[in-house]
């Protein structure tokens, strides 16, 4: 009997051991400030936040490339000049060549997915005054990617495990529970923490120090925000409100870093916008215009 209670207590023991080890597994797993999966399973998750976004929908339809080559060419053309940059790390891995606009006038809004896939709103895109300001958004959006900042958060919300299931895993049913554990929003640049929002501004002016643009045009699009009271405020920045001390800490960077802050040639800038669809009202306008003269011409002398 007392042979029994023995081999027990050391079953007991060994259990007690492995729930230990697998406790203090799942903790470092969910404290490690870095992902646990590499870059490539990042893009592998992009891919699935890309097929939620486009499937979807929610957010307003993405312009077709073929439909709209001179504003995919201008956008296409501003990415490559901040991935260009040679503080960009996972410039062959990631798909900076995939980028994607999003027709929706009432949003004020850009995002890199993890994995490099980048969205931008034409209501960004017709806010903005200069091209160096969507290149100040674009680096920031980028950074965030790059850092891996996304599946950092998710990894410390969801774990590993489910993290696993949803890039290895994939089916249309884990497509949907993304969304339904609201995946997306952390993806999209809605749930960042001040830390690596403060990060991916001082990133922002690296990747611009090695091109023509201004290298804290992110400060710019902040202080345009700022000036106007907040009253149509970007997404991704209606958690963060503090956007005087982010363009005190740009500047501040971009003093250190001694880059160039001047404003770049702005002559294609006009030809971007004008390259979108036209906006809501105008197609209205032109709707009504149209049936009046159908109504006029049929209606006869």
């Amino acid at each position: 009997m007392e042979k029994i209670k023995k081999i027990l207590k050391k079953i007991l023991k060994f259990f007690v051991t492995i729930v230990t080890v697998a406790a203090i597994g799942w903790v470092i797993v969910i404290l490690w400030p870095k992902p646990v999966f590499g870059p490539e399973e990042d893009v592998e998750l992009g891919k699935q936040v890309v097929m939620s976004i486009e499937e979807g929908g929610e957010g307003g339809p993405v312009l077709s490339p073929e439909e709209y080559p001179e504003a995919y060419e201008h956008l296409n053309r501003i990415v490559e000049k901040v991935v260009a940059s040679s503080a960009i790390e996972y410039r062959d891995i990631f798909a900076y060549d995939r980028v994607r606009i999003i027709h929706n006038d009432s949003v004020l809004n850009a995002f890199c997915t993890p994995g490099g896939f980048i969205y931008v709103y034409t209501g960004l895109i017709r806010y903005l005054e200069a091209e160096d300001h969507l290149a100040g958004v674009l680096g920031h959006e980028i950074a965030h990617a790059e850092r891996r900042h996304s599946s950092i958060r998710m990894q410390k919300q969801f774990g590993a495990e489910r993290l696993f299931e949803l890039i290895v895993l994939t089916t249309p049913v884990t497509v949907r529970d993304a969304w339904a554990l609201s995946i997306i929003a952390e993806l999209t640049g809605l749930s960042y923490g001040r830390s690596q929002e403060a990060e991916a501004d001082d990133y922002s002016v690296r990747y611009l120090a090695d091109t023509e643009y201004a290298c804290n045009a992110t400060a710019g699009f902040f202080e345009k925000i700022s000036e106007e009271g907040g009253e149509r405020p970007p997404e991704f920045l209606s958690t963060h409100p503090e956007s005087e001390n982010r363009v005190r800490d740009i500047n501040r960077a971009a003093s250190k870093a001694e880059c160039s802050t001047e404003l770049s040639d702005q002559s294609a800038w006009k030809s971007f916008q004008a390259s979108l669809p036209p906006p809501a009202e105008a197609s209205e306008e032109s709707e009504e215009s149209e049936e009046t003269q159908e109504m006029e011409e049929t209606a006869g002398p």
